[in-house]
């Protein structure tokens, strides 16, 4: 394990986080941001990315001594990290859903509701909101590469490999809905984006909770077992 490349993996997925949530202002005007991450699409994407970065801190624990108290915490800090999850990215789903279902039911009740949804919603900044997503893509490039860098035993890991995939997928997803529609809509595609991420978020956090569960299972019977020795 090559431990620099392993740290800058880490720092470019907590900057992708934190660009994300848009909380690191200084890092941002050093790097020519914008001061927020617009829409629900990119604020979202850190759901996903938390899972991300929480799946390499613990998968990178093995790589060190005490593996069986690593797989004890892991379990049991996975049981309630996701049931957390399974809670927050529930009540963020149906917060993308009734947004969606707000804008269009303004854009489609002519023609006062259309004149409110063109004065709340028609003004979505999606230039910058690409630019961001664009940089955040980047990002986890980075990410990946610094990552098989590391050690190309993280590309052997189906699960890790699976989820960065859905990382860069949702990235992706998220700034075509963005790019792809007239201006006027791009607000309501923004919180399409932002609904498939929960969603994808939501579906990971519910095995994740699952195998959690099986694991400190497990980890009871093999005490008893044990004991009973």
């Amino acid at each position: 394990m090559r431990i620099p490349f392993f740290v800058l993996a880490v720092l470019s997925i907590v900057l992708v986080v934190a660009v994300e949530l848009a909380t690191l202002a200084l890092l941002r005007n050093a790097a020519g941001m914008p001061e927020s991450l617009p829409g629900l699409g990119g604020p979202y994407l850190a759901l996903l990315d938390g899972i991300l970065l929480y799946f390499v801190v613990v998968t990178s624990l093995g790589y060190f001594r005490f593996k069986a108290q690593v797989a004890k915490a892991a379990a049991v800090a996975g049981l309630i990290l996701s049931l957390v999850g399974v809670v927050v990215s529930f009540l963020l789903i149906v917060a993308a859903f009734l947004a969606i279902m707000l804008m269009l039911g303004l854009l489609f009740a002519a023609p006062f509701g259309t004149l409110a949804y063109l004065d709340l919603f028609a003004n979505f900044p999606k230039q910058r909101a690409i630019e961001a997503l664009s940089f955040i893509m980047l990002l986890k490039v980075f990410f990946l590469f610094m990552l098989a860098l590391t050690d190309l035993g993280y590309l052997k890991n189906k699960l890790l490999v699976i989820l960065i995939g859905l990382s860069m997928l949702a990235t992706w997803l998220t700034s075509m809905l963005i790019a792809w529609p007239p201006g006027f809509l791009s607000s309501i595609t923004d919180a399409v984006g932002a609904l498939v991420t929960a969603v994808i978020a939501f579906v990971w956090l519910i095995v994740t909770l699952v195998a959690s569960i099986l694991g400190i299972a497990r980890l009871f019977d093999l005490q008893l077992s044990r004991r009973e020795v």
